[in-house]
């Protein structure tokens, strides 16, 4: 059936901010969307043990959006700010609204956001196979730059453990976080995620697992866990890890991988999820060796055209989903 044409509509699109009463709607256009591009028999039930909305609006709502066309949601859209980067995702658009200008009007705030920001690079995830996706956000600065692999592999025991975030004081968890600052900044100068830090632990999505070398800290990884959160059923998602960059790297990414498949065990969890920019090719070498293989790719767009912290050396897990 083809697509009304909607061209006077498309003329008042506008944008604010998300709103509590948004979420149900934004929420079933974020599934009709996905499941309609994909192709899946029942759009609506697409991800339905996934969380993506609601979540990421309780982390900062100020950072999510929605697009209307004469008072109805036509589509949303949620930026994240990781200090001195950003990215932004998912944006979704109501199928009968496609090809409609909504997703321009979409991006041209969430630009607006990330100059507020003040972030030094931004990057988003998309379908690498598409390139009406790929054409759209060139048009805003973003160019293909490496392939994302999102991996997975069953979820074996593993004696390794880290610390969890949870289980520490609130004078612990601060000394914690800025740890964490620290880490990511030896990483990409003032990359920042300890805003997911806080969401997991705030809004009981999973846990924040840690691995500390005497006084400093050698690791973290943000993990979500189970239905409800961005993992899904019987899934431990790593949604942000990274090790310390140093000689040893490689082998604390290795502990890392172990603390976090034994939080999969421990929370009864048969399968692990993660992603990772082939451009860091040591981290995803590893993770083959480790037994994780490729479901999907995709391909990491970045604004402007440089590489910002996906590097060969750098042992990262984060798909910008």
């Amino acid at each position: 059936m083809p697509m009304p044409s909607l061209s006077k509509e498309a003329a008042d699109v506008s944008v604010r901010p998300m709103r509590e009463a948004d979420l149900v709607e934004a929420r079933k256009i974020f599934r009709v969307a996905f499941g309609t591009f994909i192709g899946v028999p029942d759009p609506e039930d697409f991800w339905a043990d996934r969380e993506y909305v609601f979540t990421r609006w309780r982390t900062d709502r100020g950072a999510a959006l929605v697009a209307e066309i004469r008072g109805s949601l036509a589509g949303s859209n949620f930026a994240t700010n990781w200090g001195s980067f950003g990215f932004f995702g998912p944006l979704t658009v109501r199928p009968e609204f496609w090809d409609q200008r909504v997703a321009q009007k979409l991006l041209e705030s969430t630009i607006d956001l990330f100059s507020r920001w003040g972030v030094r690079e931004a990057g988003l995830f998309t379908f690498a196979q598409s390139p009406k996706h790929i054409g759209l956000y060139q048009k805003f600065g973003f160019w293909p730059r490496f392939l994302t692999a999102i991996m997975s592999k069953r979820a074996d025991a593993h004696k390794g453990s880290g610390l969890k975030f949870s289980s520490l004081t609130e004078a612990d968890q601060e000394h914690a976080r800025s740890a964490c600052r620290r880490l990511t900044d030896s990483i990409y100068e003032g990359l920042d995620v300890t805003c997911e830090v806080d969401a997991v632990r705030s809004q009981n999505l999973g846990e924040t697992l840690l691995l500390w070398d005497r006084d400093s800290l050698e690791g973290f990884a943000v993990c979500h866990c189970g239905e409800g959160s961005e993992a899904g059923t019987d899934t431990c998602y790593i949604k942000f890890a990274a090790v310390r960059p140093a000689a040893d790297a490689e082998s604390a990414f290795e502990r890392l991988l172990d603390a976090c498949e034994s939080l999969a065990s421990e929370r009864g969890l048969a399968r692990l999820e993660a992603g990772v920019n082939l451009n860091r090719s040591k981290a995803y070498r590893n993770m083959l060796r480790r037994g994780f293989r490729t479901d999907i790719q995709g391909v990491a767009m970045h604004r402007p055209d440089s590489p910002a912290y996906n590097r060969p050396d750098i042992f990262v897990i984060d798909d910008w989903r």
